[in-house]
């Protein structure tokens, strides 16, 4: 069995996505955050990083804090990847196993998407184009901060 070299670029460091997997909305420079049920006035980048944000219910956002870059490869050749921590709609193989399907954070119209090996699998944004979100790595660390939570830490 050979192991692959670990990333010369640090991509693997934390979570990261590409500017075009954010959708625009009508106001210039703010995005629909991916956490749309609860984050509805959009979000901006700033410094690279997805921008802290209101939200409809008190409680940390997942995407907050995210970073995006202007492109859809890191310099060794690697797509974007998040946390299972980022999503809060999604299915699981036996309840506790691996993820197999999920709301696609992309706010693609339609049924759950599938996962497979831990990749969000190729869909439709729309009838033209492919989701930008498509290829994306999930990888299975953390779950969703709570929701109603002014501050989890101070609990």
């Amino acid at each position: 069995m050979t192991q692959l070299d670990a990333p010369a670029c640090h991509c693997e460091n934390e979570p990261w996505i590409h500017r075009a997997m954010l959708r625009t909305t009508a106001t210039p420079g703010r995005f629909r955050c991916p956490e749309t049920l609860h984050c509805l006035h959009g979000t901006t980048v700033e410094n690279g990083r997805i921008a802290d944000h209101w939200r409809s219910v008190p409680g940390e956002c997942p995407w907050a804090g995210t970073k995006v870059t202007e492109y859809h490869r890191c310099a060794c050749g690697r797509g974007p990847w998040i946390k299972l921590r980022h999503l809060r709609l999604f299915t699981r193989k036996n309840l506790t196993g691996p993820v197999i399907s999920l709301v696609c954070p992309g706010l693609c119209p339609g049924p759950h998407i599938p996962v497979h090996d831990h990749h969000i699998c190729d869909h439709a944004r729309d009838n033209h184009t492919r989701c930008p979100w498509s290829g994306t790595r999930i990888a299975p660390v953390g779950i969703a901060p709570p929701l109603f939570v002014s501050d989890p830490l101070s609990g």
